[in-house]
């Protein structure tokens, strides 16, 4: 037990050294809290890296296995619990809780896990490039592979929907200052929609124009939804569009008391059976009911579920701030059950995946019956957006894994792709026929998570991954 703990304070000094040497501040994370990375099967992983750099927590199951690799990266390894075989230089290294091995620079290597809950602490010095740039061979791509349904060379994708016929629509995020807000995708670019009249075009807040929208849907009649925050105009609004007509059909405002100025109501889920509209806002982290009938409206807010976890987002090794300081969330998307019975949503920072029954909005429940009744569905990653499928599938973009997770309607999550090119998956949806779209936009490099100027690298990109 000394020797573990004494090994493990070792590895800690080594990095904080590191970490406040190099950077000249410190990077805090807490590995006990937040979703772990799914690498490979049996094989999950935590990590942060410096500037000279990086440490990594392993977890893992017998007969997971990391393939043979090199880095020019001294790895000191301590496992801290269960045992590893490791292949290097034609020899055979037996590792078990407490040992730690030393694999210098260029060196051929290869673990073989060999007992159920091996933990594996390790160290790299310099920085793990090829993790943070995601080219590390046995970390590629996973599942079905990408297809670039559009690239976008100026502007930043924020949320994509789908068409029943198969036409594809985004909004352009709000944080990257864009010219246009709404788009449609022919032949792979983004073109206005439904006219070049309706966007704001860099000019001043107006009421007849589109403001600061993002979330955005297609309900079973076919309509195109969008929720447009008013960030600069200080009013929430809810467009409608006939897709058969490309034309506005209904624009709603939100009353001023449920989304006053400053609101954040980034997503929206339609019930087009029963005529209501579910919004996520996380200014004031609630549930906005909306009866498309009345137009009519209700918030809840307050409860447990619909606020930030204390669980940091980790992106390429790097705590993510917002607003200055590490990212710190509320509910974020939402979704409804086909049936349109049951409304699914879920912090950004956080890492449960809850249900609560539609119909005690529709009621008007007072708050305490609604909270009551809000159950976890399922455990999900650090997210930003969400779909559920005809099934009762629901697909979540895992932000620190560059990946998507699957959680089926059984509670069980998995990744349906993994791949380094999802730098920042904002949004998913899914076809009828199939495909789930997702949308590209390295959001964490604009000056809103940064603190600094905007570091994306354009192109930005709209995926299809075939399910």
């Amino acid at each position: 037990m000394k020797t573990r703990k004494s090994a493990f304070i070792h590895v800690a000094a080594l990095l904080s050294f590191s970490l406040i040497s190099a950077q000249q501040k410190v990077l805090q994370t807490d590995f006990n809290k937040g979703p772990w990375e799914q690498v490979g099967q049996g094989l999950q992983r935590k990590w942060v890296s410096g500037a000279e750099s990086t440490f990594a927590f392993w977890k893992m199951d017998k007969g997971s296995h990391v393939p043979p690799h090199q880095h020019p990266n001294e790895q000191v390894t301590y496992i801290t619990k269960g045992s590893v075989k490791v292949l290097m230089n034609n020899k055979e290294h037996i590792v078990k809780a407490g040992g730690v091995l030393i694999i210098p620079a260029n060196i051929t290597h290869e673990f073989f896990c060999l007992e159920d809950g091996t933990e594996d602490l390790d160290f790299f010095t310099p920085v793990r490039k090829d993790w943070t740039e995601g080219t590390a061979s046995y970390l590629k791509q996973q599942g079905n592979p990408l297809e670039v349904v559009a690239q976008f060379d100026e502007m930043r994708p924020g949320n994509v929907a789908v068409s029943r016929n198969g036409r594809v629509f985004a909004t352009i995020h709000p944080l990257a200052s864009p010219k246009l807000q709404l788009v449609e995708i022919i032949h792979g670019k983004p073109v206005a929609f439904p006219s070049k009249e309706l966007q704001k075009n860099g000019g001043p807040a107006d009421y007849d124009k589109f403001d600061t929208p993002l979330g955005v849907t297609v309900d079973k009649e076919n309509r195109l939804w969008m929720i447009d925050m008013g960030l600069e105009l200080g009013k929430t609004r809810l467009w409608c569009f006939d897709l058969k007509k490309n034309k506005v059909v209904e624009k709603i405002e939100l009353p001023a008391d449920i989304a006053p100025k400053g609101s954040f109501v980034q997503d929206v889920a339609i019930d087009e059976k029963n005529g209501w509209a579910y919004l996520a806002d996380i200014a004031n982290p609630g549930i906005i009911a909306l009866n498309l009938k009345t137009k009519k409206a209700r918030r809840f807010s307050g409860h447990e579920a619909l606020q930030s976890e204390d669980v940091d987002m980790i992106i390429d090794g790097q705590v993510i701030d917002f607003g200055g300081k590490p990212s710190r969330v509320g509910v974020n998307p939402i979704t409804l059950s086909n049936d349109r019975e049951t409304i699914f949503f879920g912090s950004m920072n956080g890492t449960a995946w809850y249900q609560v029954p539609a119909r005690l909005f529709r009621d008007n429940a007072d708050d305490k019956l609604i909270g009551n009744a809000i159950q976890k569905f399922g455990d999900k990653p650090v997210s930003d957006g969400a779909a559920t499928d005809q099934y009762g599938n629901h697909y979540i973009t895992n932000l620190g894994g560059h990946s998507i997770s699957k959680l089926d309607v059984n509670g069980k999550l998995n990744e349906v792709v993994k791949d380094g090119r999802l730098q920042w998956p904002d949004n998913v949806a899914v076809s009828e026929d199939g495909y789930l779209y997702i949308s590209v936009n390295q959001l964490d490099r604009t000056t809103a998570f940064s603190g600094d100027q905007d570091k994306g690298k354009p192109p930005y990109f709209i995926y299809r991954v075939k399910l």
